[in-house]
């Protein structure tokens, strides 16, 4: 699931386009009034909103530490690969969840970079998703004092900032 979701990151134009047509659709016959917008971005993705009446009610769908909105994607991208004869990912939000945790691990990351450069000593960030450590590693690519490394095994996959040498 977390390697479905890290290539859905980079889905082409024409599978957001799809996507989105499937995702209204799949959404209306579930009952919610909502908007369905493709979001471009480093992560391109479909971004479901809702008036405030729908708000609450759109909490349902991304269920605790986004559960139903990966089951929710899945099933939008089985329904996509089908209709685009091969197999295809888009990365799926409601209500800028995925967003907002994107922007906190961002800021995560700036804040480990710098510690690291304050100290000097390498830093170990909690255990993530992929999705969740490719934003980190977004974050700092281009930092001139630190690098990003993942290590361990899933579901304990980290990552370490590194002070950058030379």
């Amino acid at each position: 699931m977390e390697r479905a979701e890290l290539e859905a990151a980079e889905a082409s134009p024409e599978a957001l386009a799809a996507g989105k047509v499937i995702l209204e659709k799949l959404l209306d016959l579930m009952g919610f009034k909502v908007t369905v917008t493709v979001e471009s971005s480093e992560t391109s993705r479909l971004n479901v909103t809702g008036d405030d009446d729908e708000r609450e009610a759109l909490g349902a769908l991304i269920g605790r530490k986004g559960e139903r909105l990966s089951a929710l994607q899945h099933v939008v991208n089985l329904m996509l690969s089908r209709e685009m004869g091969t197999w295809t990912r888009i990365l799926v939000d409601v209500e800028d969840y995925r967003g907002r945790r994107e922007r906190q691990l961002r800021e995560i990351a700036e804040r480990a970079a710098q510690r690291v450069i304050e100290t000097g000593k390498m830093l170990q960030l909690e255990a993530m998703p992929a999705l969740e450590r490719r934003w980190v590693h977004l974050a700092l690519r281009n930092h001139p004092d630190v690098v990003t490394q993942s290590i361990g095994e899933e579901p304990n996959r980290r990552i370490i900032v590194l002070p950058r040498l030379g």
